[in-house]
């Protein structure tokens, strides 16, 4: 009996090893990477989507909340919080669907008042929302019921579905916001597949799976962000690593790491153009003629080439040639110093002032360093510069500061649109709405018929006409130069040659969600 015993336990053994090595092949176990370690630039300002100015920390809170839609590298729309939704006729209402059974990671049932509230929030002219010209068009949301919510515009918008798969439309959770009030910046909490751990400002933000998650779960079990500000570090940490993925590399060193059997480099061109803000209402940059001239006095190509490593390609219109709404413009402003010599002494520049510039150090690509040659190229047709370098905290605070108060005359900045579509760049930064401090339009452009060719594309449904309508605007603002029109970044990023499924976009993020070592 004892024998028949021993035998019966070692065949059970046995069979339920036989049984979970099937399971496992079957439904293979989701912790299949303790962690994941991510070298940045720079910190976190504020983890509240609603507040968000940069797009690494949308892509952080991305991971946190989730989305209501999410559109993928090359443009489709898909379902996340959101299932689905239907417009009516007049394009002035929108039916949105939504997940059943999804709770906060708080526990906080996830559901239409939650989403109300978050786009409530978000249109309150009393919060900081920088962004909030993205969902301007929206006049009233309403609760149909648990999973159904109706948003009703104050005008037909023709990208308004994919508006909602910006970070600004991420709910938050309410148990959160009556909890900790505007604090919820430091405190996020979403319904996303990660959860924040730990925040130690300056160097390192934390991320664990979110074991309750709604949808397919994360195959990563913790994601640490690493800041690492110096580029040169990263890289050398990734090589070592240390961590397993860089983000944006140094340009000059982007052919070395492609030739690095253990690592792979993604660059797609992105939406984010960069170029140097001319203030169009205070200082010399005040007069059109100054400003094409210091467009003629930049040898973009150069830039590009020369200190950049081909890691960007020279503007030819307003935005990105991968938006809708795109139009490479007639007339470029070639390098033409002698040009540029012409038009100031038509425009009787004072030369013996002095034109201050200002520039971000390790938010783009080479940023310094391009702001630097930007500042050779004035200084060889005459013009006095002195050029400040700021961190980039420090640097957002000035850009956010009124016309009355700001120090920007000549400055170094990016834009990348997060949907698709020229309007988020074409009326974003120079809509005269977006001006400082409402918005981040920091040229503060001020055209009254290009703010009427923007409204009009925002009332046009039809494509045809409507792309008709962005030409025409693009044609008046590449003709007022409110910009010194540089570039258009790719969107660099390396990361160990184990990792396979990494999710890379032309809107500058990256998502390590489902991810597989090999």
């Amino acid at each position: 009996m004892e024998k028949m015993v021993r035998f019966m336990k070692a065949f059970l053994f046995v069979l339920m090893f036989i049984v979970g090595i099937s399971f496992m092949t079957l439904y293979p176990v989701h912790a299949q990477i303790p962690e994941l370690k991510i070298g940045i630039g720079i910190d976190a300002d504020t983890l509240n989507p609603q507040e968000q100015t940069t797009t690494l920390v949308q892509n952080m809170c991305d991971l946190i909340y989730d989305t209501l839609f999410y559109q993928t590298p090359d443009g489709k729309l898909e379902p996340r919080l959101a299932t689905g939704y239907k417009a009516s006729k007049d394009g002035l209402s929108y039916t949105i669907t939504l997940q059943k059974g999804v709770k906060f990671s708080d526990g906080t049932p996830f559901d239409a008042k939650a989403v109300k509230l978050t786009l409530d929030r978000a249109l309150d002219p009393k919060l900081r929302v920088p962004l909030r010209f993205a969902i301007a068009m929206i006049k009233e949301v309403k609760v149909i019921d648990d999973h159904t919510l109706q948003i009703d515009l104050k005008y037909p918008f023709a990208p308004f579905v994919p508006t909602l798969s910006l970070t600004i439309c991420s709910p938050i959770s309410p148990a959160a916001i009556e909890k900790y009030g505007e604090e919820v910046r430091q405190n996020p909490v979403g319904a996303g597949p990660y959860i924040l751990k730990e925040w130690v400002k300056g160097d390192r933000i934390v991320m664990v799976r979110n074991e309750n998650y709604y949808g397919k779960k994360p195959t990563v079990a913790r994601l640490t962000f690493k800041i690492i500000p110096e580029t040169a570090t990263r890289e050398a940490m990734l090589r070592t690593g240390q961590i397993d993925v860089c983000y944006k590399p140094l340009p000059s060193n982007v052919a070395s790491l492609k030739a690095d059997p253990n690592v792979t480099v993604e660059m797609p061109l992105s939406t984010r153009t960069i170029f140097m803000g001319l203030n169009y209402q205070k200082g010399v940059t005040q007069n059109k003629l100054v400003r094409q001239a210091f467009n003629y006095a930049v040898d973009k190509r150069a830039i590009c080439s020369k200190i950049l490593f081909d890691t960007a390609v020279p503007m030819n219109g307003p935005v990105s040639s991968i938006l809708f709404g795109y139009h490479k413009m007639a007339h470029q402003y070639e390098y033409n110093p002698e040009k540029a010599k012409e038009l100031l002494k038509k425009a009787n520049f004072d030369f013996s002032k002095t034109v201050n510039m200002r520039t971000p150090q390790g938010r783009y690509l080479f940023d310094q360093q391009v702001s630097e040659a930007v500042q050779a190229y004035l200084q060889a047709i005459g013009v006095k510069t002195e050029l400040r370098t700021y961190d980039w905290p420090t640097y957002v605070a000035g850009l956010l500061k009124p016309i009355q108060e700001t120090e920007l005359e000549v400055f170094l900045l990016g834009w990348g649109p997060l949907i698709l579509d020229a309007d988020m760049g074409l009326y974003g930064q120079f809509h005269s709405s977006t001006n400082p401090p409402k918005g981040l339009g920091a040229a503060h452009y001020n055209n009254p018929e290009y703010d009427k060719l923007m409204d009009a594309s925002r009332l046009e449904q039809d494509p045809k006409k409507r792309l008709e309508i962005l030409k025409k605007a693009s044609e008046m603002v590449w003709d007022d130069c409110p910009w010194i029109w540089l570039h258009v970044e790719k969107f660099v990023i390396a990361y160990s040659k184990k990792i396979k499924g990494m999710v890379v976009t032309s809107t500058e993020k990256f998502y390590p969600t489902y991810i597989r070592m090999e």
